[in-house]
């Protein structure tokens, strides 16, 4: 087959990208850094270069192709000038013009786990928002939606709470252990609007590109999502795999208000509204409304790779 892949050689992309060689298949990767088509072209794959803003680029790109696969590129969601919802509209709809101009006929699409609705998710709704746009393509181009869960790899971002750094961390340790943390050395904390003992669904970037092989390399016969997981744990589960890896046996993961979460990230410089829409989102995962879909729909094969197996790579990220 002939598949298009974007996001570059990102944490998906490219292992995606990777095991479709594998596979004998004609990768094109599109990327907008000139910078790295050698590293596309050394592991097999040919490097279209452009934008996804340019839809031209993208239909002379996609023409020809069996199958592509398309993701929203990461937001900055500290940019005070970012407008989440339109950027989605405009780079989905950039898409779904180039597709029905170089006549694509299959597409797999990156969504997340709370794509199911717009109401009570807040940041995930543009997830939402894509998936329907995406519908509006002619009946015979064929969708399959990819959600996965709650990637590992966003613990990165507690990792200054964890080492009890900074003023957010000593906030949190003192807010949620009190002083004798501080008196013996055991600081740190995993602090959000959900956590303590709810259940959350994990996924490894790497379990999310097989399992986007294998949908592009299936059949597409009907419009369809699936939800892509590797572990369900609960978060204080989550907090004593880590802890005992980086040596803080002692981690909990402590449940914030939603006032002290929207406050933590007003403080750090997001955007009020969009710093709100992150609590909206957490609220979601803390009482079920994000996970409801998922567990409708739950994966009957789990991906392979296991919180304990991340936790070896958060080592090396909490050590830089």
């Amino acid at each position: 087959m002939k598949i298009i892949i974007t996001g570059s050689l990102g944490n998906i992309s490219k292992p995606l990208t990777q095991e479709l060689i594998e596979k004998d298949h004609a990768v094109t990767v599109i990327s907008s850094k000139p910078g790295k088509q050698k590293a596309i072209e050394a592991i097999g794959a040919n490097a279209a270069i452009g934008t996804i803003e340019d839809v031209l680029f993208l239909t002379n790109t996609f023409t020809g192709a069996d199958a592509v696969y398309c993701m929203l590129p990461p937001f900055d969601y500290f940019d005070q000038k970012l407008d989440v919802m339109a950027t989605t509209r405009r780079q989905i709809g950039n898409y779904c013009t180039a597709i029905r101009a170089a006549g694509v006929k299959q597409v797999v699409h990156l969504s997340s786990i709370g794509a199911h609705t717009d109401k009570g998710n807040g940041l995930l709704a543009f997830h939402y928002l894509a998936e329907s746009l995406f519908k509006e393509l002619p009946a015979d181009v064929i969708i399959k939606h990819a959600r996965p869960v709650g990637f590992y790899t966003n613990l990165k971002d507690f990792k200054d709470t964890i080492k009890g750094k900074g003023l957010l961390g000593l906030f949190l340790t003192l807010r949620f252990s009190g002083f004798w943390p501080l008196l013996t050395g055991k600081t740190g904390v995993i602090a959000a609007n959900y956590g303590a003992e709810d259940k959350m669904p994990w996924v490894a970037p790497v379990d999310i590109a097989t399992a986007i092989a294998e949908e592009l390399t299936t059949p597409f016969t009907i419009r369809s999502f699936r939800y892509i997981a590797s572990e369900e744990l609960t978060c204080n589960e989550i907090a004593k795999t880590i802890g005992e890896a980086i040596g803080k046996p002692w981690l909990k993961w402590a449940l914030m208000s939603d006032k002290d979460m929207l406050g933590g990230l007003k403080m750090f410089g997001m955007p009020e509204s969009r710093a709100m829409a992150v609590v909206d989102m957490n609220a979601g995962m803390h009482n079920g409304l994000v996970n409801e879909d998922y567990y409708r729909h739950k994966p009957k094969v789990m991906g392979k790779t296991k919180m304990k197996d991340f936790a070896k790579e958060f080592v090396a990220i909490y050590n830089q």
